[in-house]
């Protein structure tokens, strides 16, 4: 009955280690300000949010009660998910990455010019994204569109990260956003 209790440590030492198979669909249309970001963990759907801005203003539909929800962000907010971006740059391992574009404008060689400069602006990306994750596959397609106008981008991102990395970029976030409310920062030199 006693080596029961070794299971509870061990179960937390499994979750903590192995890595959570992440995956994140962005699909934005410009034309009519949209933004639909959908998270799946292990396949299966977590979380769907819808965004859209109107009046330089962002705001959350929400799926239960169809109500729209304004979003502000404060300067701490702000500061906070740069910290956590920092904290997470290394300890996210990327595993495939997919850009799609459709882009149709008023006149073709706009259209044409457009189309160019996203994809070597993505190819670029994925250049840096490349030199720092060898083993990352991904994939990028602009297809313009000569025939409407439109303006839709899609990307696809399939990534792991363990729990305790995420856990302890959370709370190294939260501590620099602290030391950094009361004017404590220290400066690493």
């Amino acid at each position: 009955m006693e080596s029961l209790y070794f299971l509870i440590p061990l179960f937390f030492v499994i979750v903590f280690i192995f890595p959570l198979a992440i995956r994140l669909k962005l699909a934005a249309d410009l034309n009519h300000n949209q933004v639909i970001v959908s998270v799946f963990l292990w396949k299966i759907k977590v979380i769907t949010i819808k965004l859209y801005i109107r009046d330089n203003k962002i705001y959350l539909l929400t799926k239960k009660k169809k109500k729209e929800i304004e979003i502000t962000l404060s300067i701490k907010q702000i500061y906070f998910v740069e910290q956590l971006g920092e904290n997470l740059k290394d300890k996210v391992r990327p595993k495939k990455i997919v850009f799609w574009g459709k882009i149709g404008l008023d006149d073709a060689k706009n259209t044409a010019v457009t189309c160019g400069t996203i994809i070597i602006a993505v190819k670029s990306i994925f250049s840096y994204v490349k030199n720092y994750k060898p083993t990352c596959s991904m994939q990028a397609n602009v297809q313009p569109s000569y025939e409407q106008n439109v303006f839709m981008l899609c990307v696809y991102l399939n990534f792991s990260i363990t729990l305790f990395d995420l856990l302890f970029s959370l709370i190294i976030s939260l501590f620099s956003l602290r030391s950094k409310a009361y004017g404590r920062q220290s400066k690493l030199s």
